[in-house]
């Protein structure tokens, strides 16, 4: 009896030694997988949304069977005072241990996991009259179940709240995230729904009703940081109201797009349809649309870049719905450059159809168009030259469809109705018979019906070659004249020293940029006395940032500019890191110095002379690179050191097997005795 209870006992303490031992292992796997995560967020954050939103680690608090952790997500704040509030959201993750949390095997799982985290949403400052609000309920709860391999199962749920301060009013129904994630954001599967929203602030007002979200997607393409989403992205919004007392009311219903890329070697082939039910601005009921649209032949490393700056976009207007700011000419300058890079590639585009349909008729156009390279033009909006290489469509208008929209045009409160439809049927016949003098097109059961076709640079209308400008005299019949204004006193205003071109890269301009963008630097000179601007390197992650010019002579300007970030001595980069990175970019090289010292450089030419617009977005590019590889670096060195901690927790548990087994041979030979 005390030999069995010898073994009993000995037993036992091994199952608890080697579940305590794995569970510790555990923690300390998550602890190191949860650092990298951050990183991983925070630079899909700074690609999709703004880089200016972070999440942070506040306190981790590691136990053996489960741990602790405190996140604080940090938004932009507006210009305000230095005493105002951080804008922060408090996030407390209690996270139990795998491989097989005691709770799994109380309720019959024996399945292996990672983790299970639960999640939620704690008061801070900034939202403590929010929680007040709503009766100090947490506003976000989650749970998420992480397997073996890093794959993260999210069931995340926003209970619904009413707020009000002043003038300003939320009402929130209520949301829901069901999603399925890979390790560092390299897949991404789930819906996100929300019931509904409605935010004003006295003077406008945003009213949101049944939206979702889905994606299936997995990162891909030759440049990994790129993150190019390939699979499948699908928004829906049930209905949408944007009313202001200083603008047109907006009003959408049943909107639905659906996004698809394909990855052929290098070349990204994508479609995207577009369904909105109705449409309605300033009280005028517009109809419905329709649109299929496929593109072949993209490359892969511009249209990543190009997705980035759209999603920013998108995000930027989400967060200030209530009062949009315009793009700013250099965001409309970027825009353009990266239209130039999709199209160097001589991707092809094709509608197939677009329709446009109201009560009274159906309009449609179907195209098919092949793009060349193109400059830009003078001032960085806009080609030089057409890009387009070759097009053929079809443009089919109802004239009832027309009549009712101009008919809604003229409609006022008090109205004669008669003469209404009078004004409205003669303005339909003037738009017609301009159409047909300038041979735009024929009339058909109702409908103009047009062709169109673009070849060796010539446009021909029906089989007819034809000049540009009737067609722009047409649609100027159209277009509200403050609208024609407006373009040209936009264009009116890019100054000379903007669309010139440079022949040299001037220091002054680069300083001007650089001052443009809140950059410190301190001016200086090399032995062979060519300027040295010193960037203060600031959160960027490099130890100093140098711009470095050559070739100056005794002339004011130079030749050349080289862009150099170095990092410490002591800064974790192995070589394969590096062999990858300058596998993958295709801008900024970088390579080990002798004291160990990572550096990154790149080079502008002025060869052939540059614009200035070339010139900002290049500087800003490699700002932007300095970050991505400061983010990599970091998460290849916590990589490392999980990587070394999982070696070191695997020789503890091998040590504890054996001190296991020499305790069950000392139980064992104690019972023969």
């Amino acid at each position: 009896m005390i030999k069995k209870l010898t073994v009993t006992i000995a037993v036992l303490g091994a199952v608890v030694a080697a579940y305590s031992g794995a569970s510790l292992w555990s923690g300390m796997r998550i602890e190191s997988q949860s650092f990298a995560a951050v990183d991983s967020i925070n630079l899909h954050l700074a690609r999709t949304w703004s880089d200016q939103i972070r999440l942070t680690a506040k306190e981790y608090q590691r136990g053996v069977f489960s741990s602790q952790a405190t996140y604080v997500l940090t938004l932009p704040a507006k210009q305000e005072s230095a005493s105002a509030q951080k804008r922060e959201f408090l996030f407390v993750n209690t996270i139990t241990h795998g491989p097989l949390p005691l709770k799994n095997i109380l309720s019959g799982d024996f399945s292996p996991v990672g983790a299970l985290i639960d999640t939620v949403h704690a008061p801070s400052p900034w939202t403590e009259d929010l929680f007040n609000a709503n009766e100090r309920r947490p506003l976000v709860t989650g749970h998420t179940r992480v397997s073996t391999h890093g794959v993260a199962k999210l069931n995340w749920s926003a209970a619904p709240f009413s707020f009000r301060q002043d003038a300003f009013r939320v009402q929130f129904g209520g949301a829901q995230l069901k999603a399925e994630v890979g390790p560092r954001f390299r897949s991404r599967k789930g819906e996100f729904s929300l019931e509904a929203l409605n935010v004003t602030d006295g003077q406008t007002t945003l009213d949101l009703k049944a939206v979702k979200m889905g994606v299936d997607t997995r990162a891909s393409g030759r440049s990994g940081d790129l993150n190019l989403p390939l699979g499948i992205t699908r928004r829906e919004i049930g209905s949408l109201t944007w009313a202001s007392v200083n603008a047109p009311t907006i009003e959408l219903e049943k909107f639905k797009l659906r996004t698809e890329l394909k990855l052929d070697d290098s070349e990204v082939n994508g479609s995207t349809s577009l369904d909105i039910g109705s449409l309605g601005i300033a009280q005028q009921k517009l109809g419905a649309f329709k649109l299929f649209l496929t593109v072949d032949k993209v490359d892969d490393r511009a249209l990543g870049p190009f997705l980035e700056f759209y999603h920013r976009t998108i995000a930027r207007i989400g967060s200030n719905i209530l009062a949009p700011e315009p793009l700013s000419a250099t965001e409309i300058k970027k825009f353009w450059l990266q239209l130039q890079n999709l199209i160097k590639t001589r991707p092809s585009v094709r509608i197939d159809p677009l329709i446009w349909e109201t009560s009274a008729g159906k309009s449609q156009l179907s195209l098919s168009a092949a793009l060349n390279p193109a400059e830009l033009a003078s001032g960085g909006v806009g080609f030089r030259e057409s890009p387009i290489d070759t097009l053929d469509a079809t443009l089919t208008i109802s004239q009832s469809m027309v009549n009712e929209l101009v008919l809604q045009k003229f409609q006022t409160p008090g109205a004669n109705p008669a003469k209404v439809k009078g004004l409205a049927d003669r303005e339909t016949r003037r738009l017609t018979d301009m159409a047909l003098q300038l041979k735009f097109g024929r009339v058909q059961n109702g409908k103009l019906v047009t062709h169109f076709n673009v070849q060796n640079g010539e446009l021909r209308i029906n089989g007819q070659r034809t000049a540009s400008e009737p067609i722009l005299n047409l649609l100027s019949s159209f277009v509200p004249p403050a609208y024609l204004a407006a373009k040209s006193s936009a264009a009116s205003q890019v100054g000379p020293d903007e669309a010139a071109s440079l022949q040299h890269l001037d220091p002054e301009v680069l300083a001007a940029i650089l001052t443009d963008a809140d950059f410190s630097y301190q001016e200086s000179r090399d032995a062979e006395g060519d300027l040295v601007l010193k960037v203060s390197p600031g959160d960027s992650g490099a130890e100093s940032i140098e711009i470095i010019f050559s070739g100056c002579r005794k002339d004011p300007t130079c030749e050349d500019v080289l862009l150099r970030a170095t990092y410490p001595a002591n800064q974790f980069a192995p070589l394969k890191f590096v062999n990858d990175w300058n596998l993958r970019s295709r801008w900024a090289r970088v390579f080990i110095k002798e004291s160990g010292a990572p550096v990154l450089e790149m080079d502008i030419s002025a060869y052939g002379g540059i614009g200035q617009d070339a010139i900002e977005g290049m500087v800003g590019t490699f700002f932007k690179l300095v970050r991505d590889f400061s983010a990599e670096l970091k998460a290849a060195e916590k990589a490392a050191q999980k990587a070394e901690a999982e070696a070191a927790a695997a020789a503890q548990a091998a040590q504890a097997s054996q001190a296991t087994q020499t305790a069950e041979e000392a139980a064992k030979e104690a019972a023969q005795k």
